[in-house]
């Protein structure tokens, strides 16, 4: 069963800008619950007990029980839609989705790959595609990680998202097609041939744009048009 993360919050009586502001340089987050058998509630969490429910090894997909100042309910949530500053990467907003511990919801479980030692020594290139992978589980049961086995793994190798069936917890599904690619291993690229593909796209770039027939009149009658106003005008 997953941990579950106490997080106090309080209830948000004004939701203007300036009051929001005043909450970020008090330490404070402000946010929004909602979902299962609550009405949308604005909120507010202190910033450092955020920051670190969010940082354990579940992540994003940590369960937060979330309990209002004055209100003896407890909701269990999970936070959805974080808005971070683009320099501080601090949170400035984070919705609280209540859930039903009994119904499935869709999340997304971080792939990691083991034993990248162990891969067959044939100078393979290990391309990941997929570093998350979605399912569909009840909240308790949420993975912290899959993880993928690279042990005697060969050039031309793939490993799928099937390749994961046997961690899913019980009653879990899949929500993204199984055959979707997680991994490959390529072979190595020569020097020589990266030269050539730089090369080429270089070569590409540079091409000079090509302007039509069709372009030179309209520029001729855009031209003319000009002329024609600006006669009009004298």
């Amino acid at each position: 069963m997953a941990d579950q993360i106490r997080l106090e919050a309080n209830r948000r009586e004004r939701t203007t800008k300036g009051a929001v502001n005043q909450l970020r340089r008090n330490g404070r987050v402000p946010g929004i619950m909602y979902g299962y058998k609550v009405d949308p509630t604005p909120v507010d969490v202190d910033a450092l007990e955020l920051y670190h429910a969010m940082h354990t090894e579940a992540g994003m997909n940590a369960l937060l029980l979330l309990t209002i100042a004055g209100d003896d309910e407890q909701h269990l949530t999970v936070a959805r839609d974080t808005q971070r500053h683009p320099v501080r990467r601090d949170t400035l907003h984070v919705d609280f989705l209540a859930v039903d511990k009994d119904s499935q919801i869709s999340v997304e479980v971080p792939v990691h790959t083991v034993n990248e030692e162990e891969a067959a020594d044939d100078q393979g290139v290990l391309n990941q595609i997929l570093y998350t992978v979605p399912i569909l589980v009840r909240p308790l049961d949420v993975p912290n990680y899959f993880e993928l086995d690279l042990t005697g793994l060969e050039i031309n190798d793939v490993r799928r998202v099937e390749d994961l069936t046997d961690q899913l917890p019980d009653g879990a599904e899949f929500d993204i097609d199984i055959e979707r690619t997680v991994l490959t291993v390529n072979a190595p690229i020569s020097e020589e041939e990266l030269e050539a593909m730089e090369e080429e796209a270089g070569q590409e770039a540079d091409e000079p744009e090509v302007i039509g027939e069709e372009d030179t009149a309209a520029e001729g009658d855009a031209e003319a048009a000009e002329g024609g106003e600006d006669a009009e005008e004298a």
